[in-house]
């Protein structure tokens, strides 16, 4: 089977492409905006170029979409994709996010009520949501999997900046505003529901849809005073919530902009002081707990456990300099 990983220069579709060829009868390829190689197995495709796409997914038996970035990036993205992917009767793996939940709290299922209204990034993921399953109401064939905080090698967004926050004492303990669940999932076991996704039997009308989160998965600050300990951030300072959201409001809209520009540069992470997101501090003491459990049944899933998340995630820090 031979695949299309779009976005495959982030964090999962990297990671996808380096692992895809482990799993019997699949072949990875991935697109990027730099010129293709085919020996290594690259394309040169943008993933809002409806002819490029239409050109290019009758070569594909399956395409996974890891595309992030902007609002148009996501959604308009994913409606292109999911245009061309019914002409071509390529199946998609379609990455989405527990952003699609909003602001539930509790225990949610993939039956839970979509909610847009957390911010941009909640509110392009469900539009693209809404594209992939017209896909399937056309006749295509589609699974959505949405994965909650992913760790492991690699992730900037979960390890890295937290690692960096850290040594900073920027972050640390900080009371019941972390006390949400982390709902964490190894990078290795999303790229592993990728795979049987591409494969499994799909019934028709609807696209099959997956949560996916390691069931220890802790609270935020019991993650943050482990990761602090492993990566040798100590001692891992105890802060008020006042302080991390003046932290949020003051320093994050200059350091945001700064890193903004510092990526256009070709600044490497770490560089600069990350700028700690108002949304983010909020999600820390947000109460929603992913139910993954039919991930388990249908994609015989064996989720690497909360310590080994952890490990992984610690031995990438202190081996990357760029953290």
């Amino acid at each position: 089977m031979k695949v299309l990983i779009l976005g495959g220069s982030g964090h999962v579709g990297g990671r996808l492409f380096e692992v895809l060829d482990r799993f019997d009868g699949l072949q990875a390829w991935r697109a990027s905006r730099q010129r293709g190689d085919a020996a290594r197995r690259s394309l040169q495709l943008d993933t809002l170029d409806a002819a490029g796409l239409r050109r290019v997914l009758p070569d594909f038996d399956g395409v996974v979409n890891c595309v992030a970035g902007s609002p148009g990036a996501i959604a308009e993205g994913a409606r292109l994709l999911t245009q061309e992917a019914g002409r071509s009767a390529c199946r998609v793996v379609h990455l989405s996010s527990m952003a699609v939940y909003g602001h539930a709290e509790g225990v949610v299922r993939e039956d839970s009520p979509l909610d847009p209204t957390l911010g941009w990034y909640a509110a392009a993921k469900v539009q693209a949501e809404g594209f992939v399953a017209e896909l399937v109401a056309r006749g295509g064939q589609a699974v959505i999997l949405r994965p909650g905080c992913i760790a492991g090698p690699g992730s900037q967004l979960w390890v890295g900046r937290i690692g960096r926050w850290l040594r900073a004492g920027r972050l640390g303990d900080i009371g019941a505003a972390g006390d949400g669940w982390t709902n964490l999932v190894h990078v290795d076991d999303v790229c592993r529901a990728i795979a049987t996704s591409l494969r499994m039997p799909l019934a028709p009308a609807s696209p099959a849809v997956f949560n996916l989160a390691s069931p220890d998965s802790p609270r935020w600050d019991e993650y943050f005073v482990d990761l602090g300990v492993a990566i040798g951030a100590t001692p891992v300072r105890w802060l008020s919530a006042r302080r991390v959201r003046l932290d949020a409001m003051c320093l994050g809209p200059p350091l945001k902009i700064a890193g903004e520009l510092a990526g256009k540069l070709g600044i490497a992470p770490g560089r600069l002081p990350d700028a700690i997101p108002p949304s983010l501090v909020r999600h820390w003491g947000q109460q929603i707990r992913l139910d993954a459990t039919a991930a388990r049944a249908a994609l015989g899933m064996q989720w690497t456990p909360y310590r080994s998340i952890l490990e992984d995630s610690a031995a990438w820090v202190r081996s990357n300099r760029e953290c």
